[in-house]
């Protein structure tokens, strides 16, 4: 249960990672010929993936009342 949990919170922490990394994009100006990567890969992966991983963690942490 404890991994169901995980898996689950981890996946819907995509929608919010996905949005703040497109509005971090839009904001930065929408840079699209290679202009700025740092912000390219900082928008279109780092936030995303520190959101999916956040989740993962966030779940493991407190289902520790399903663990046996």
């Amino acid at each position: 249960m404890r991994l169901t949990r995980t898996l689950v919170m981890g996946s819907l922490m995509v929608i919010p990672g996905l949005f703040l990394g497109l509005l971090i994009w839009i904001l930065s100006g929408q840079p699209e010929d290679g202009e700025s990567p740092l912000i390219e890969v900082l928008a279109c992966n780092a936030i995303p993936l520190a959101s999916i991983f956040s989740g993962l963690f966030f779940g493991w942490v407190t289902g520790s009342e399903y663990a046996e």
